[in-house]
């Protein structure tokens, strides 16, 4: 659900709603380009909608890209996150 990049202060999380249409039960990848930047966690699936949460881990001024995949498709980029 979020598609604009955004800051993240260093030590803070941040909930990521992925919702997947026309799926047909395909669970999307989740990850980041840089797991020194942000550390992902997997939160819960409702219905075709897939939580994510990040924390950020990195230091002030790093960025990294967040991605989904679904199975035999390629990587989509939805974001970018800098630590604040």
């Amino acid at each position: 659900d979020t598609t604009v990049n955004f800051t993240l202060k260093r030590g803070s999380a941040y909930c990521f709603k992925m919702t997947v249409v026309n799926g047909n039960n395909q669970t999307p990848s989740f990850t980041v380009g840089n797991g020194s930047v942000l550390k992902t966690q997997f939160v819960a699936k409702v219905g075709n909608d897939y939580y994510y949460r990040v924390y950020a881990t990195g230091t002030p001024g790093q960025s990294t890209g967040i991605y989904t995949t679904l199975p035999g498709q390629n990587a989509v980029k939805h974001c970018t996150v800098t630590i604040g």
